[in-house]
């Protein structure tokens, strides 16, 4: 009996428990989608609209809810006009959301109503499948978040429709935009399943892996294994940080471990393409715009100094990121080195069989055929190459050896371009290093290293030569002129004038505090002149006008089809006329197809560059061999000596160095040849997502 009236009882109030259940379950459902919201709303808000800005646009509106300047029937691929409707009705709801007291307060909400109207009404696409799923979906679904109290039911059906349009899936960064466009839109039809798919999609790009996205040396890939840092990968770092923000006290919030990544790719990787407020060259990818460097970098330095919000125990380390500091750092997965210094910066952006070298997307980055060929800049002011792109001879790219005629460079596609070259890589010791590439491409061939030793950096090229019937040169640089230019050529001193001139002779030029030294005593290419320029020539999104300014370039000219020709030069900051041959005396240098060294006896740090196993006599360091390809960087201090080594080739297992004496080391197994006074050490070369990563030993 007492089992029944249990069963009855328990049926009696089954309908009651689910009841309950529901409610708990919608409760929580409500609670986290109103939690959610307000967070994209702060953060939409964060953006702090300039007001006066803002009202301009609605004064300048058209009845119809258009603008007269905006070209609605654009379709450039790359920076679509039409998009600045969305822009400026999201400026201007950003005001009307923030100011309810402003006295054009109801005027705004009119002119904001018609525009977007205008938009939904509409409907513009543009040919470049980005905007469709990414670009406007994103602007629609923030500005539709910001009016939702003041949307029609006609206004909210077409806004989602275009919504729709973004579907989470893809890699990288796009998979990111697509999946917070799913966010914005869920958070209007209120269904949260999609919501945590889209949180789900976007966490899964918070990872380290040889996919697109942070790689293992915390640089950035999209595109293919592309460096991506201040395109897709500042777009990344941006998106992380605000979604971070956005989850943090929900039930969606980042664990320490997605953190702790965000933080690592800040912190060893965009920290160190930064130079006094400005990006690397290198860094940058194919947008090239007007300040863009500038732009990427102080979008950076906003993203540093938002992120002890959401990791307060590293706020002292964001925000001092973008300070000056002293370093070196080769990233093996994008074949890029970095010399970091308080008071200059180098870089080389190469590229190999592993590793594109740029691309040409939506017409942007048109003339970019060459800026993955070793692409070489010097940084002192930060000043060197402002805004120089409409103005450079894009076959003279500073660093690279290329065809320099007058023959029209081919567009990359999107996917960009790799060479057929697996010796290509670098070796650091955290403070110098070396980077190396065997240049194959066009039908030129150069073996060419760079050797980061102090401040000094010594340029080395061998084996030069071309297939073709057309000259070939070695960009030293190309920036802009800034003062005056000093040349010694045999025992003379001068400062030469405007125009282009052939040097017979040079022991050294310096520009604009820098010095490019020849060993060799070359006869070298000199142009103080100035050229003129239109930013529509790479970028051809941005309008056609002709500009001028004066640009300092300097090349070596090794004529029609070289057959094994060579070239060396060393670059020292802060350099003056009374310095430079003393500097330059330090350096000792070895350099053809199979060998090159770079040594600093001064200070006791020597590069070497083993194109194939082989032994060679340091002035330092004495006779040393390895058995394999590799790049190897030694640098002394008492009895210790530092020991770096890499495998550009990204492919073997093991190396064996020998160095002279009897050498012990806890970090690899030597074995003492008494009769030959030598020791082998076997090291363990790194495998897997760390091929190509620096080991680092002491030998004592």
């Amino acid at each position: 009996m007492s089992k029944k009236i249990g069963f009855i009882i328990t049926v009696l109030l089954l309908p009651f428990c689910l009841f309950a259940s529901f409610s708990a379950a919608a409760l929580a459902r409500t609670d986290s989608l109103s939690v959610l919201k307000k967070h994209v709303l702060q953060n939409i808000l964060s953006g702090k609209p300039d007001d006066a800005t803002g009202l301009s646009f609605a004064a300048h509106q058209q009845k119809d809810g258009s603008w007269q300047d905006i070209d609605y029937s654009s379709k450039i691929r790359g920076g679509w006009p039409v998009t600045d409707h969305l822009g400026r009705l999201l400026n201007m709801a950003m005001i009307y959301v923030a100011n309810p007291g402003l006295k054009e307060h109801t005027a705004l909400k009119t002119e904001l109503s018609t525009g977007l109207d205008y938009w939904l009404n509409n409907d513009f696409i543009c040919p470049n499948w980005w905007y469709p799923q990414i670009g406007v979906p994103r602007l629609l679904g923030q500005l539709m978040l910001l009016l939702e109290p003041e949307l029609t039911k006609t206004q909210l059906e077409k806004g989602v429709r275009i919504l729709d349009r973004a579907k989470i899936g893809m890699t990288g960064q796009n998979k990111v935009w697509l999946s917070g466009n799913v966010i914005y839109k869920s958070l209007l039809t209120g269904d949260i399943a999609p919501i945590r798919a889209a949180v789900s999609a976007i966490e899964s790009e918070i990872v380290v892996s040889e996919n697109e996205g942070v790689q293992p040396d915390y640089s950035f890939h999209q595109h293919g294994p592309q460096q991506q840092f201040g395109n897709y990968g500042l777009s990344f770092a941006g998106d992380m940080e605000m979604w971070a923000s956005i989850f943090h006290g929900t039930p969606f919030q980042m664990d320490e471990k997605k953190i702790a990544i965000l933080r690592n790719y800040l912190l060893m990787g965009m920290r160190w393409v930064l130079w006094k407020g400005s990006m690397d060259i290198s860094a940058c990818g194919r947008q090239i715009t007007v300040d863009a460097p500038v732009r990427k970098a102080t979008m950076v330095k906003g993203i540093l100094a938002r992120m002890p919000e959401i990791d307060p125990a590293y706020k002292a380390e964001y925000l001092s990121a973008m300070d000056d500091f002293n370093g070196n750092k080769h990233f093996w997965k994008s074949d890029m080195t970095i010399h970091h210094r308080k008071d200059f910066y180098v870089s080389v952006k190469m590229c190999s069989a592993r590793v594109g070298g740029g691309e040409s997307c939506n017409e942007e980055n048109v003339l970019g055929y060459h800026l993955g060929d070793g692409a070489t800049y010097f940084y002192q002011s930060g000043k060197e190459y402002t805004n120089i792109f409409p103005f450079w001879d894009w076959k003279l790219v500073p660093g690279t050896t290329t065809y320099h005629d007058d023959t029209a460079l081919p567009v990359l596609p999107c996917s960009g371009y790799t060479i057929k070259s697996n010796f290509v890589g670098g070796v650091d010791d955290a403070m110098n290093g070396v980077a190396t590439m065997a240049y194959i491409r066009d039908g030129v061939f150069a073996q060419k290293s760079w050797f980061f030793l102090n401040s000094s950096i010594v340029c080395l090229g061998a084996g030069i030569h071309a297939s073709a019937e057309r000259p070939v040169t070695t960009a030293v640089n190309q920036c802009l002129l800034n003062g005056k230019v000093t040349v010694k050529a045999g025992e003379k001193i001068s400062a030469p004038g405007k125009g282009q001139q052939s040097l017979q002779h040079v022991s050294w030029v310096i520009h604009d505090k820098w010095g490019y030294y020849f060993p060799d005593h070359n006869n070298v290419m000199l142009s103080c002149q100035t050229q003129t320029g239109d930013w529509n020539r790479l970028m051809r999104s941005q309008r056609s006008k002709e500009m001028k300014n004066d640009v300092f370039t300097l090349w070596i000219d090794h004529g029609k089809n070289p057959q094994d020709a060579s070239y060396a030069y060393y670059v020292f900051p802060a350099a003056d006329t009374q310095q430079i041959d003393t500097r330059a005396q330090a350096i000792k240098i070895q350099n053809d197809q199979n060998i090159q060294v770079a040594e600093d006896v001064a200070h006791f740090i020597s590069g070497f560059v083993f194109v194939r196993a082989g032994t060679v006599v340091s002035a330092t360091f004495g006779k040393l061999s390895v058995d394999i390809p590799a790049v190897l960087l030694l640098s002394k201090k008492g009895a210790q000596t530092s020991l770096s080594i890499a495998d550009p080739t990204h492919q073997q297992q093991t190396v064996h160095v020998v160095l002279p004496g009897n050498r012990k080391s806890k970090a690899a197994k030597g074995v003492f040849d008494p009769n030959k006074n030598e020791t082998s050490f076997a090291i363990e070369l790194p495998r897997g997502m760390d091929a190509g990563k620096s080991v680092q030993l002491v030998v004592e």
